[in-house]
């Protein structure tokens, strides 16, 4: 499984970070970076530290796991 985490600033120039599950094996960068121009755009989160205004940076990370026998 993939995660795809992206940070942004907010207007009180905290970092925030948003986390999607299970992402698109062949997700690009530049879908990436569309999705993050269109969250800032639309402006559809808030943090504490107030509205998210600039794109930070953005990584994909594989996930693997494996069942633990429980006794």
């Amino acid at each position: 499984m993939k995660k795809l985490s992206m940070k942004f600033v907010t207007t009180n120039d905290d970092i925030t970070t948003l986390t999607i599950n299970e992402v698109r094996e062949d997700i690009t960068d530049e879908e990436v970076n569309s999705l993050m121009e269109g969250i800032i755009t639309q402006n559809v989160f808030y943090s504490s530290g107030g509205s998210l205004v600039k794109k930070k940076s953005a990584k994909v990370i594989d996930v693997t796991e494996a069942e633990v026998a429980i006794a």
